[in-house]
């Protein structure tokens, strides 16, 4: 029986779909790693990129910020849940993922697992096929103060104000602890603000509590705070909560 020429169409796009590509890092199904899929569209083969693109550009800025490392180790399940605070932490961090909610802020106490809750939900995002981007502040606030003037400036930022997730690592961390300069909230507003705008998931963490936060620039804090709603954590100063100090791997 001779086949029609849509079932040939059809053969011929399910021949490329089932051969495997060469692409590493991350492992799809869907496009067995070749970054592209082929459908049928008005009658014709085409090729489009896989969901899966996002994902990998995401590791790979992940990766280039230094926080790659940290994906395989810092895991809801390896994170240490004893203490009842550490397990609240845990369980809404969880339901965060899922729910409408565009801010998840947790302050306070250094070591104690901070780092490692916020890197554990981009982890999460990503394997949704999100694209996220990894922002160390206070490395970040200095390389964009030095080219405020230029148009390097917008540029930089604007990569970090539209990506879909940003994760905020220690928010107004300054040199020896130093209160932080009008250009470094000028940087957080411009960020926070168009981010607060645009209704994009902004994961932050900060060795300031959001009283503090509020304290160096009330709209920064508040933006935090309205768009955080449940999912904002203030971890009191208390070193026994430093699992540095035991052995952990927490930040």
């Amino acid at each position: 029986m001779e086949i029609t020429y849509e079932q040939r169409l059809q053969r011929f796009v399910d021949k490329f779909n089932e051969e495997e590509g060469d692409l590493t890092d991350y492992d799809c199904r869907k496009c067995r790693n070749k970054g592209v899929v082929a459908i049928i569209e008005d009658g014709i083969e085409k090729h489009r990129d896989c969901e899966c693109m996002a994902i990998r550009k995401s590791l790979r800025l992940i990766k280039k910020s230094g926080l790659g490392h940290l994906l395989k180790m810092c895991t809801f399940e390896s994170y240490d849940a004893e203490e009842p605070w550490q397990q609240q932490i845990k369980e809404k961090a969880q339901v965060f993922i899922k729910s409408k909610n565009k801010v998840f802020f947790i302050g306070g106490q250094v070591g104690a697992g901070k780092t490692h809750i916020c890197t554990a939900i981009v982890g999460k995002f990503l394997q949704t096929s999100k694209a996220a981007r990894y922002m160390m502040w206070r490395d970040v606030s200095t390389r964009l103060k030095a080219v405020v003037t230029t148009d390097e400036y917008s540029k930089q930022l604007d990569d970090f104000k539209r990506v879909e997730i940003l994760y905020i690592d220690d928010l107004f961390k300054t040199e020896q602890g130093k209160f932080p300069t009008a250009a470094d909230v000028n940087i957080a507003f411009e960020l926070l603000n168009y981010r607060y705008n645009n209704e994009l998931i902004t994961i932050i963490s900060s060795e300031k509590t959001v009283d503090e936060i509020l304290e160096i620039d009330e709209a920064c804090g508040s933006r935090i705070v309205q768009r955080a709603g449940e999912f904002c954590f203030n971890i009191s100063k208390d070193t026994s909560k430093n699992m540095r100090l035991k052995g952990g791997l927490k930040k």
